[in-house]
């Protein structure tokens, strides 16, 4: 992942997937800009990052 990329982000609550574009790379979180609004989401585990806005639950998978 790097700058710019356009990511998968899916909605927990909802059960909806919508596109995202990284705004923020850090050691184990990355900021995505989705539908305007930065969220960042931190690594929990091999391939999965979770971010919380607005009271709901994103997740990104990565190939990693």
């Amino acid at each position: 992942m790097k700058l710019d990329d356009i990511v998968e982000v899916y909605c927990t609550d909802y059960e909806k997937t919508t596109e995202g574009t990284i705004i923020g790379i850090r050691k184990d979180a990355i900021r995505v800009m989705l539908n305007g609004v930065p969220i960042w989401f931190q690594w929990m585990k091999t391939g999965v990052y979770v971010g919380n806005a607005t009271g709901l639950e994103f997740i990104i998978k990565t190939n990693i």
